[in-house]
């Protein structure tokens, strides 16, 4: 049922109401610069543009100035006006106080009408979802900018009016919210901050741990009926008898622990707890009027009052570290060679090249990667040239196999292959092992040196036409045996090959030919 006023009253109300509307304007923005902070009491937060009906409106609330305020992603709170002819801003930073730091001056002041704005924060939009206020509310399917204006006009009705007035209602879903607000309110003994107040912590073991057990105990302290609990890296939880547990509901004083029995290997992971809400509902921000400036009772802009979100919670966390189990370190060796003929030697064009890891102290049964990269002798600087081979062995001690391609472009260099041990899927976190000695010459292979390419012949000089030798010269003189000098006239040498002993026939010739001539002479005398 409706709670109505008398009938004067409601035209009274009425004409404030006119009144009021005219003056719902001056919650409006007003741009200035921000600042940064987180959201608790006695630090700055950064206050966004409202959103809603242009009468009515929330406004978004950050920790810290978004980095570009133009697109600032999701606020970590809310906020609602407590003051309605006060004008707001937005685009400044406002700062964040306890109920007694309210610097206006109407009806808030009363920690009655602070118990029922804080019942209406405790169950509106967005403490609750519009689904959980929708259905509260006898309105399904509310909409957002609905619920908005019936969340702010049952603030101002306490804060501003001492009666129910007739707002601007936007739509009937919005005024039916708005009389369900107000209904539980004056039915209501009202809300305290402590209502709101959200703890969660967690503290981790203060004792060495080492693999191949149960790390822990991690302890969590809350007060809200439980909480969810989550590991990164992902681990098992259990209780302190190695029994599985439910993660996403722990309780207050609960002890839990790590399951790390199947892993032998050193590591370290953070354990968080987080509670659903925050704390921060009902505390209030002031606003200054300039931008810089101290906010005061005689010089402020709208003050609002935070509410978390649905979706809000309170976060810790606790890290450990935890050595290997005793004598259980893993070890790795390798041995690289050219996959084509099983030697250390590759062309110098590239090929493949394949490294035989050697393990030794794994847990059967566990899941592993191994990571590796090619690296120059000549400086250990890395190639970018990887390969990665995940597997699960199914004994403690084997090998696997991991390949790597080589590009044209290494010739001459010499490579070494180093190798990382990871447990999990994938190559992330801290190696469990590695082997990276640059000096091993089982991980070294040899890129052959490019060959040179030889010079380009060049084409015969054309011997040109054949020479017709002349009549031979006499010689001035007869050769003697033993004498090397050449003829006083020689004739022009026909083309040949080899050795050019022409004047030397050239002479025989003659000598031939002046005995020939002497002879037939001689005979010529006879028969005369």
């Amino acid at each position: 049922m409706k709670l109505r006023t008398t009938h004067e009253h409601r035209r009274t109300g009425r004409w404030f109401a006119a009144a009021m509307g005219a003056l719902l304007a001056l919650c409006v923005p007003l741009a200035q610069s921000p600042a940064l902070a987180a959201i608790e009491v006695g630090s700055p937060v950064y206050v966004g543009a409202k959103q809603g009906y242009g009468g009515t409106g929330i406004f978004p609330i950050w920790a810290e100035t978004p980095p570009d305020p133009s697109a600032p992603g999701e606020p970590e709170a809310w906020a609602y006006c407590l003051e309605n002819q006060v004008s707001a801003r937005t685009g400044v930073t406002g700062r964040v106080g306890d109920l007694s730091s309210y610097l206006g001056s109407n009806y808030f002041t009363d920690p009655t009408i602070q118990g029922k704005v804080l019942w209406l924060l405790a169950h509106s939009y967005p403490a609750l979802s519009l689904e959980e206020f929708g259905a509260a509310s006898g309105v399904p399917g509310i909409s957002r900018n609905d619920a908005i204006e019936a969340t702010q006009y049952a603030i101002w009705r306490y804060t501003d009016l001492t009666f129910d007035a007739d707002w601007f209602w936007e739509t009937p879903d919005s005024e039916a919210a708005y009389w369900y607000l107000v209904n539980g309110a004056n039915a209501s003994s009202g809300a305290t901050p402590a209502d709101f107040a959200v703890t969660a912590s967690i503290t981790g073991p203060t004792t060495v741990q080492s693999g191949g057990s149960l790390i822990g105990p991690f302890t969590v302290s809350t007060n809200q009926p439980s909480v969810a609990v989550t590991v990164d890296p992902t681990r098992a939880l259990t209780d302190s008898a190695g029994a599985p547990i439910d993660a996403t509901s722990v309780h207050n004083g609960d002890e839990i622990f790590l399951d790390l029995r199947a892993s032998h290997a050193a590591g370290s992971a953070t354990v968080s707890v987080a509670a659903a809400g925050a704390s921060s509902t009902g505390t209030v921000v002031s606003v200054p009027t300039p931008s810089g400036s101290t906010p005061s009772a005689a010089d402020h802009a709208q003050s609002m009052v935070l509410v978390a979100p649905s979706t809000a919670t309170t976060r810790a966390a606790a890290t450990v570290e935890w050595a290997a189990a005793p004598g259980t370190t893993p070890t790795l060796a390798t041995s690289l060679v050219d996959a084509s003929d099983q030697d250390r030697v590759l062309a110098w064009n590239g090929g493949t090249v394949v490294d035989t890891v050697t393990f030794q102290n794994l847990v059967p049964g566990t899941e592993y990667t191994v990571r590796g990269e090619l690296m120059r002798q000549s400086d250990a600087s890395g190639t970018g040239l990887t390969g990665t081979t995940t597997f699960t062995p199914s004994t403690a001690n084997g090998s696997v196999t991991v390949t790597f391609v080589v590009p044209k472009g290494y010739a001459g260099d010499t490579l070494v292959a180093f190798e990382w041990l990871f447990e999990g899927p994938d190559a992330t976190g801290q190696p469990i092992a590695q082997h990276t000695d640059i000096s091993d010459p089982a991980q070294t292979i040899s890129v052959q040196q490019e060959p040179r390419t030889p010079g380009v012949p060049t084409s015969p000089t054309d011997p040109g036409s054949p020479v017709t030798p002349t009549q031979p010269t006499v010689p001035s003189a007869p050769i003697t045996a033993g004498t090397h000098s050449a003829p006083a006239a020689q004739a022009s040498p026909l083309a040949h090959t080899g050795s050019d002993n022409s004047p030397a026939l050239v002479g025989i010739a003659a000598v031939a030919l002046i005995a020939g001539a002497a002879l037939m002479c001689g005979r010529r005398r006879r028969t005369s």
